[in-house]
């Protein structure tokens, strides 16, 4: 599963993962629980994670850069509880993304991003994205090789 196939819907808790597309909505399975079922765009909206962005004192930065960041400093600044105290939440962000906008960044998104890191670690998606990220890399640097 990738980063770019999970949604999340407004109005319903946790993440989906896309399976399908119709003009009145789309086919979801819920990460969380597993079940799978249409979803209408009538009553919901639709944001896929890959278009979101977080808020920084210069510009923004892509969500899965920073749930990758998050990742790669899991074991030195583990996630903190998403129910834990407002100064907990904050400082925990701010070791992850140093220079996210405190008056944009809410500490409601702050939970969010905690809960979707959770779901999307116990899946294995942060993990599957680190390793493509390093394969293209690699291929971007044989590429260089090969040109020089």
């Amino acid at each position: 599963m990738r980063f770019r196939e999970i949604t999340a819907i407004t109005g319903l808790g946790g993440l989906y993962k896309m399976e399908s597309q119709k003009a009145s909505g789309l086919i979801v399975t819920s990460l969380a629980e597993g079940w799978t079922k249409f979803i209408s765009n009538r009553e919901h909206l639709f944001s896929p994670l890959e278009n979101i962005a977080i808020y920084t004192s210069d510009d923004t930065v892509e969500l899965l850069e920073v749930m990758l960041k998050a990742y790669e400093q899991k074991d030195s600044n583990p996630p903190v509880d998403a129910k834990a105290d407002n100064g907990t939440l904050s400082t925990y962000f701010e070791k992850v993304l140093p220079e996210y906008d405190r008056e944009k960044v809410h500490i409601s998104d702050i939970k969010k991003f905690i809960k979707w890191f959770a779901i999307l670690d116990e899946k294995g998606v942060l993990k599957t994205e680190l390793e493509e990220k390093a394969k293209e890399a690699e291929a971007e640097k044989a590429t260089d090789e090969k040109s020089e």
